[in-house]
């Protein structure tokens, strides 16, 4: 038999045996292919409240800030805050304890309520105090401050001054009022943190948000006469006088050190240092402790002038 017939049968009959092979294979393999995988089973979820934003340390809670999220009911844990046990009306008017980031579950533990204890504690700022001063319908704006407004607080009070440089004394009444502080928080009214109604209410107290040193300001000047509140627009576009008010005081309080370093021990405020018409013609006098004195002799008169 010829020899190239016996090769060219062979690899005949080997490409239809690789045919035959290749074309089994497609077979066994397309159902495979065609079935659809085996759905894994849902894992059980409840939806709970988590914030949308990050909130800081004694921030309100607004509708806005909250948003229901599917959670595995595996990862659930006590305290937080599920559909159907609590909505959103249930947090009108607290704060956070702590900072939270978007995303983070809200738990009834990182909360306060108003009434709760150390709930004032957690709406003042870190850094500020809250100090309470009396007002009625005149010095409260006829009862339309509301908690989170922004005020100007104003002092008022009258002295007798005598006039020294007359032939004979005469004492002489003047009335004076000054802005004592400005652009501060409204933290509360009465013993309410939030408006119910959004009804005006004549008060007997206001409870402001201030610095330290503005604390010993509101302290002092209740003992010269009375405060009063004066609103500020919401869409205040004025100078930032709060940042203003921090130099000022940060420069007297370096002012103040520089001048007895040695029987300084801590903050104070006296009245000289709230009293901007000290020391003005048409003001007050100027505070006679401390001043330098000369004995003055002239003759057989001996006088004394402080300076």
């Amino acid at each position: 038999m010829n020899p190239k017939l016996v090769l060219v049968a062979a690899l005949a009959l080997a490409g239809v045996t690789a045919w035959s092979v290749q074309s089994w294979l497609a077979e066994q393999q397309a159902p495979v292919a065609e079935a659809p995988p085996e759905a894994r089973p849902a894992l059980p979820t409840i939806d709970i409240l988590v914030v949308k934003q990050e909130l800081t340390t004694g921030a309100f809670i607004k509708p806005e800030h909250l948003v229901w999220k599917s959670w595995p009911e595996d990862s659930v844990v006590a305290g937080y805050l599920v559909k159907g046990t609590t909505s959103e009306s249930d947090l009108a008017g607290a704060v956070v304890r702590t900072r939270m980031f978007p995303g983070e579950p809200l738990t009834k533990e990182r909360v306060v309520h108003p009434g709760d204890q150390g709930f004032l504690a957690a709406v003042v700022e870190p850094g500020k105090r809250a100090v309470s001063v009396p007002i009625d319908a005149t010095r409260g704006v006829s009862g339309f401050v509301f908690p989170g407004d922004y005020v100007d607080v104003l002092l008022t009070f009258k002295r007798e001054i005598v006039n020294a440089d007359a032939e004979t004394a005469v004492n002489e009444v003047r009335y004076f009022s000054q802005t004592l502080l400005t652009d501060v928080r409204v933290l509360g009214i009465d013993q309410a943190v939030h408006n119910e109604g959004n009804q005006a209410k004549v008060a007997r107290t206001a409870t402001l948000e201030v610095m330290p040193k503005q604390a010993e300001k509101i302290a002092v000047a209740l003992e010269f006469g009375e405060l009063s509140l004066s609103l500020r627009s919401l869409g205040r576009q004025e100078m930032d006088m709060v940042e203003l008010t921090r130099q000022v005081e940060a420069a007297q309080a370096a002012a103040q050190a520089d001048a007895a370093p040695s029987r300084r021990r801590g903050s104070y405020t006296s009245g000289d240092d709230i009293l901007s018409m000290v020391g003005d013609p048409q003001g007050l006098p100027a505070s006679s402790v401390g001043a330098a004195r000369i004995n003055v002799l002239r003759g057989g008169e001996a006088s004394t002038v402080k300076y």
